[in-house]
């Protein structure tokens, strides 16, 4: 069972125990801390700069063999909460948050078959209506062309996650390894040949992160067709959490 924590450089921050660095787009970035480095066994390790990081994530599918197997960020985490609220509560109270355990997810997977991270909306309108207020709204018909192509069973799954308001973010999550080379065995389908029919060379650098954007809505796409059970963490992003962030967090939750 391991949490692998996604990164592009080294990084200081106090892991729990089993949760090991994956350094991405490895071809390129240096590792001076010898995490494991994306770019050996079968990879697309190249692909790091438009699929973010899902270049960790194949190289989980083909190379890793957990029972259980988990994808967080080097500044961003699953926290041992429930909700958003409860979790600026305990900042509020302890001062800080940490990592949940491996212990503990691997408790809540005797009950669930994926942890994903508490859904939130990441805009006005619908999930795509936010994707097209930020992204390029023909990526996105794109997508859902290749779908209905290449995997029509799901296309009912992706129109009602559109029209849904919040979603789960971050393409973090903690599963079983099967459930997770299912899900992968689909998503590289279709962002494989999403990539063959879009063209991001006149796209910014963070516009050019196309595919890992697509994934994000992708993930809640596959649960929803899936109809499996999820348990919703809260999750957090180090460089925001600490007792004055949680203060206003929690004042706003409290007047919404």
């Amino acid at each position: 069972m391991t949490m692998y924590v996604i990164t592009h450089k080294a990084f200081d921050y106090p892991l729990p125990t089993g949760y090991t660095p994956i350094l991405v787009g490895a071809d390129k970035n240096a590792n001076p801390n010898h995490y494991q480095p994306d770019n050996e066994g079968e990879n697309i390790s190249d692909k790091n700069p438009s699929y973010c990081e899902l270049t960790g994530l194949y190289w989980l599918w083909k190379n890793a063999n957990d029972e259980y197997i988990g994808l967080s960020h080097y500044r961003r985490y699953f926290s041992k909460y429930p909700t958003r609220g409860r979790m600026y509560l305990a900042t509020i109270i302890k001062g800080k948050v940490a990592p949940v355990s491996l212990k503990k997810l691997d408790e809540i997977m005797q009950t669930t078959e994926w942890i994903l991270s508490e859904p939130e909306q990441g805009g006005e309108g619908n999930v795509k209506q936010q994707f097209e207020n930020f992204h390029n709204a023909n990526d996105l018909a794109i997508t859902r062309q290749v779908i209905s192509e290449f995997s029509p069973k799901v296309l009912s799954a992706f129109d009602q996650v559109m029209q849904q308001s919040q979603i789960s973010f971050y393409n973090m999550f903690y599963t079983s390894k099967s459930e997770m080379d299912a899900y992968c065995e689909w998503l590289f389908k279709i962002l494989f040949e999403v990539e063959k029919r879009t063209d991001i060379a006149n796209y910014d650098q963070y516009q050019q992160r196309l595919y890992g954007f697509l994934s994000e809505r992708l993930l809640n796409v596959w649960i929803k067709y899936r109809q499996v059970s999820v348990t919703y963490l809260a999750e957090y992003q180090t460089d925001e959490l600490d007792r004055s962030y949680a203060i206003d967090r929690f004042k706003q939750k409290l007047k919404s």
